[in-house]
């Protein structure tokens, strides 16, 4: 009995703690996907970064730009994950994601299409998924682009995995790899920023239609955190200060 005791008190304190899990209890990472959110001169910026400092504000959580984390995407899909306290953004909501992680979501934030990139002078030219089969894909590790690929039939062991855009665009550059699965907007994004010449570079196959992207927060986030977050990112919606925000970046 005495056991039994403290298993339901450890239980109740447990559920006591969680319930009053706040935004200001959270870890705040994103990833380098301009223009939604990446890195510059060392501090988080982009779209969504904005976006969610206006949230922070109108909420008046106690958090700032230096608690917001830049970390590869790899390490912050791992971590959302496994734990409660864990935001990570922008991500695309598919219905694998949601299913197989049952992530909770706040926004959307915006809306971006998956596609294949090329050197321009190499004509590649993709119709189907069996011809993208004949070339080196480069993806950008567990980032959706890359979940589409395999999702349509490309293998997982000829993906050609790294952690950054410059690096990819480098191997396409060189010839190491033929096409970059990547987000639409975040890959010319990426071209331009990074000192490449735009024109070098054409779509060569949309892999999906525009899918919409979201704060991410692990399945067992407390609804005393995403239900005051989603509330804010509707009101600055529904005010234009999203958009306003979003049209500066891709003017």
């Amino acid at each position: 009995m005495k056991a039994m005791y403290f298993m339901v008190t450890f239980l109740l304190l447990t559920t006591v703690v969680f319930a009053e899990m706040t935004p200001n209890d959270i870890s705040y990472y994103t990833e380098n996907y301009p223009p939604y959110n990446f890195e510059k001169d060392g501090i988080p910026t982009g779209f969504a970064t904005d976006v969610l400092l206006k949230i922070f504000a109108k909420l008046n959580v106690q958090k700032t730009i230096k608690d917001i984390k830049v970390v590869p995407w790899a390490r912050g899909y791992n971590d959302i994950q496994k734990k409660s306290n864990v935001c990570l953004f922008t991500m695309t909501k598919t219905e694998e994601r949601v299913k197989q992680h049952g992530f909770r979501w706040v926004g959307p934030i915006a809306a971006e299409g998956t596609v294949l990139f090329a050197k321009k002078d190499q004509n590649i030219k993709i119709t189907s998924v069996d011809d993208m089969k004949k070339y080196r894909i480069a993806a950008i590790r567990d980032d959706v682009a890359e979940q589409e690929i395999v999702n349509q039939g490309y293998p997982m062991n000829n993906v050609d995995r790294t952690s950054n855009t410059a690096s990819i665009i480098k191997k396409l550059l060189k010839g190491r790899a033929d096409l970059w699965a990547y987000g639409r907007n975040a890959g010319q994004w990426g071209i331009k920023t990074n000192g490449f010449n735009p024109s070098e570079f054409e779509i060569v196959y949309q892999l999906t239609a525009d899918q919409y992207m979201f704060y991410a927060f692990n399945k067992e986030t407390p609804d005393s955190v995403v239900i005051p977050l989603q509330k804010a990112f509707d009101e600055l919606k529904a005010d234009g200060t999203v958009d306003q925000i979003i049209s500066k970046y891709l003017k």
